[in-house]
């Protein structure tokens, strides 16, 4: 019986290697030397001290065995942070080479914008360039023009026109330029590398021909990827939902479309290879009208590894693809690993592709089990796949915006479910917006599912909470620390070791949220915005809040809300209104109905506008004349002309804005300096922040850093 009962044991299942899926691991290895090359771009002395350091791991690695497998590692580290420094040295150092030059270019406009445009060109001497060319309104040209001219070369930089410079590099711009002089003409034949966006031009003016624009805008940007004339209240729904993923033409987008064709391939091609090549065809046809964007890009290439393993008669694996895309589009462009959209679309697909599932069966099997309640099973998989999939980017969500959607996972489960046939007819629309009869009657199915599809997302932003705005750095510990808490319950089958692992989480969030609050008590936070040549100031302190700046725009109103908001702040102790220089001014009723305003300075040489006016009714006013002082911690001097002389605790702070002139100062140094100036102010200051891109090195000034366009920089000042 003892050896009956040997030999019909199951056999012990094999040790799981240590690197099953190699190109997981290399994708993983090259996002993260692409990741510190663009940390650390241009400089190149970094690179032999690192290699050195990785070359010593991987020695030490090879002299174990159970280590071995890192040695490749380290290996494939090296030879990836050797070609990053390759492709700067012969793609970007030559672009950025004729940086504060004035140089003749020739080449095809393409982006057009209303003040600017995207040129690939050609200097005189052949060297070919991407350039964002900035230029009056009255000389924005059309896309796919020819330019010839003269323009003024210098580094992309993150200044107030320009959102990220990492955006820019990732799409292999390197400069800006301010168009001197020059000419637009028509060319009499265009190259075929512009035939698929001329054809998204087309097939986007057909479909705002016959829809209206609150539909025309949704539709263009969901099939042909461009979002030019989408409108913005709608975009801003999106986002407060935290469903804006949907906007980008990705994975749920091709594969739907990709699904579509195969049906129409299949009633005339019966033979499984020709049909899978014409679907390859497809989705590079489709890659190519959509602009080749990061997350199409990234959805392509995976779909297009499926379409291969089953030419071959294999089976796809989703993180083997993903892996196999990073790699891929990493070798095109490493400056891609900080682009918010790429990153956004890798960690979507690693929570829908790869954690949503083995979650899913893991309460399908709870099923049988009396306490727990019997759920359909698509319902439970697609719970699963919203969790994960928002889950998965709340690291980068609590990074970039700082804020928690409640409505996320909600949201995206029932309006996933509408969204589809929005493609479907949209995608049906696009296609036949040119065909009389069939172009009206998927118009009516495109307007009425976009109208329920509006309506439902209205509905929900209505009866659910609003986006929790943090900052501080302990959000973000916690965002990281849940979503790995969460991967390792889907991956791992032991519930008692995801138990342990979640309680750990659990008490290091509360540690770093303790922490920062201990911390944040005695700091003030500074924020700074540039808008144009005009500055927006908010110092906030234990749920009170300076607001100090032009508002002369509702850009300017809606990013002071949100950093207010951000901050936790409830009271505004005093609304500072600068000179305007002529400007009307907007309603200030988004700060005043959000918040509780105690006062308003204003100069007595700057008259309100009547709607101006109506929004600050019942509020004090003060002229700033004379020094003011109404603040917990210390007080505040302006000068008629703008200038603010703040003093938190010990210490000292100057604002200058774009229409203050400042000769002479008492203060013979600053601890912080802020300004909008051209030239460098006549003040000394320990730390600066200026809103323009030249002159702060040209100064050598460490500690000057450059304002991005509405995005503003923060700094925390100890109450000392």
């Amino acid at each position: 019986m003892r050896i009956g009962r040997v030999g019909s044991a199951r056999s012990p299942k094999p040790k799981t290697p240590v690197i099953r899926r190699p190109l997981c691991w290399a994708g993983l290895i090259f996002f993260l030397c692409a990741t510190l090359f663009c940390r650390l771009y241009p400089a190149g002395r970094w690179l032999f001290p690192i290699c050195l350091l990785l070359g010593i791991g991987g020695l030490i690695c090879l002299a174990f065995v159970r280590t071995r497998p890192l040695a490749g590692f380290f290996l494939a580290a090296i030879l990836m942070l050797c070609y990053c420094f390759l492709f700067g040295k012969l793609a970007a150092d030559p672009a950025l080479s004729l940086s504060g030059r004035t140089v003749l270019l020739t080449g095809d406009v393409a982006e057009a914008g209303r003040s600017s445009f995207l040129l690939n060109g050609e200097t005189q001497d052949g060297q070919r360039l991407r350039v964002q060319v900035w230029c009056g309104t009255d000389m924005a040209p059309d896309r796919f023009q020819r330019f010839s001219g003269s323009v003024q070369l210098s580094a992309i930089s993150s200044t107030d026109r320009f959102d990220s410079q990492s955006y820019y590099r990732s799409r292999g711009v390197y400069l800006q330029g301010q168009l001197v002089s020059g000419d637009f003409a028509s060319p009499s034949s265009y190259p075929i590398r512009s035939w698929p966006g001329r054809l998204s031009d087309f097939l986007c003016k057909k479909v705002r021909a016959v829809l209206d624009v609150q539909y025309s805008g949704l539709v263009c940007a969901v099939i042909l990827g461009n979002r030019s004339y989408l409108p913005s209240e709608q975009y801003q729904l999106f986002e407060r939902l935290g469903v804006e993923h949907l906007l980008a033409v990705s994975g749920m987008h091709l594969t739907l479309f990709c699904g579509m064709f195969s049906l129409l391939a299949g009633r005339f091609v019966k033979r499984k290879s020709p049909r899978l090549l014409l679907s390859m065809g497809f989705v590079l046809f489709y890659m190519l009208l959509t602009g080749l964007g990061p997350s199409v890009s990234r959805a392509g290439i995976m779909l297009l590894l499926s379409y291969l393993a089953q030419l071959i008669s294999r089976q796809a694996d989703p993180p083997t693809s993903l892996g196999a895309a990073v790699f891929l589009m990493l070798l095109y462009n490493p400056f891609l690993a900080m682009n918010t959209s790429f990153q956004f679309s890798v960690c979507a697909t690693i929570g829908v592709r790869i954690l949503a599932e083995p979650l899913g069966e893991k309460l399908l099997s709870l099923k049988g089990k009396r306490a727990a309640p019997k759920l359909p099973v698509s319902f439970v998989k697609a719970l699963c796949v919203a969790f994960c999939g928002y889950m998965s980017t709340l690291p980068l969500t609590m990074v970039y915006d700082g804020r928690l959607v409640p409505m996320a996972v909600p949201a995206n489960l029932l309006l996933s479910s509408v969204f589809t046939p929005v493609l479907v007819f949209a995608a049906g629309l696009t296609l036949f917006s040119f065909v009389p009869f069939l172009g009206s009657a998927f118009a009516f199915c495109a307007r009425f599912m976009i109208g329920v599809f509006l309506r439902l997302a209205s509905l929900l932003a209505q009866i659910g909470p609003e986006p929790v705005h943090c900052s501080g750095s302990a959000p973000v510990i916690c965002a990281f620390l849940l979503t790995a808490a969460v991967a390792y319950g889907a991956l791992k089958r032991d519930r008692r070791r995801f138990a342990a692992a979640l309680c750990l989480a659990t008490v290091a969030c509360g540690c770093s949220v303790s922490t920062q609050a201990l911390v944040t008590s005695r700091q003030a936070v500074l924020y700074t915005a540039a808008f144009g040549k005009r500055l927006v100031q908010v110092i906030s302190y234990g749920g009170h809040a300076v607001v100090l700046g032009h508002l002369s725009s509702e850009a300017q109103i809606e990013q002071t809300v949100l950093e207010l908001d951000r901050q936790g702040v409830s009271v505004i102790d005093a609304l500072i209104l600068l000179p305007t220089g002529g400007q009307p001014r907007v309603s200030f009723s988004g700060l005043t109905e959000s918040f509780s305003v105690k006062a308003v300075l204003l100069s007595p040489s700057d008259n309100l506008s009547t709607q101006s006016a109506e929004s600050l009714a019942g509020i004090d006013r003060y002229d700033y004349s004379a020094a003011v002082s109404f603040w917990q911690n210390g007080s505040i001097r302006l000068s008629p002309d703008g200038a603010a002389h703040l003093r938190i605790a010990a210490k000292k702070l100057l604002i200058l804005p774009a229409d203050c002139a400042i000769l002479e100062e008492e203060k013979l140094c600053w601890d912080l300096v802020v300004t909008a100036w051209d030239t460098p102010p006549p003040v000394k200051a320990s730390a600066l922040f200026c809103a323009r891109p030249f002159w702060g090195r040209e100064n050598e000034n460490p500690n000057a850093y450059l304002l991005s366009y509405g995005r503003g920089v923060r700094c925390r000042i100890p109450l000392e």
